[in-house]
């Protein structure tokens, strides 16, 4: 299966594409490294992972993906209160719009 996981490098991702890959899934993360995290790089060699630096606004990019894919499990996301507070222009287009503009995609 082809499983796009967005925020895929963040808390969650970083347990959860390890273990997608175990199971024998192809699995693209599209992430902004936002925090130049290191969480994938015992997968990174693993020929079923494809990494993108993107960011999830950027509907061509998300587009280009989306075809592709089987399932997406969007992770993509500002987390905590005080981050959301520093940018909370980044925290509504990220955490809100994306994922509605994602679920429109989707819904068809």
């Amino acid at each position: 299966m082809k499983i796009l996981v967005t925020g895929g490098a963040g808390y969650i991702g970083s347990v959860l594409v390890p273990n997608l890959l175990s199971q024998g899934h192809v699995v693209t993360v599209i992430d902004n490294f936002m925090y130049k995290q290191t969480s994938l790089a015992s997968s990174i060699r693993n020929e079923n992972l494809t990494l993108v630096f993107g960011d999830v606004r950027d509907e061509a990019l998300m587009n280009q993906h989306l075809a592709k894919s089987d399932v997406v499990i969007p992770l993509a996301a500002i987390v905590g209160a005080p981050a959301c507070d520093s940018d909370p222009v980044a925290a509504q287009s990220i955490n809100k719009e994306s994922i509605l503009w994602l679920l429109k995609k989707l819904s068809k």
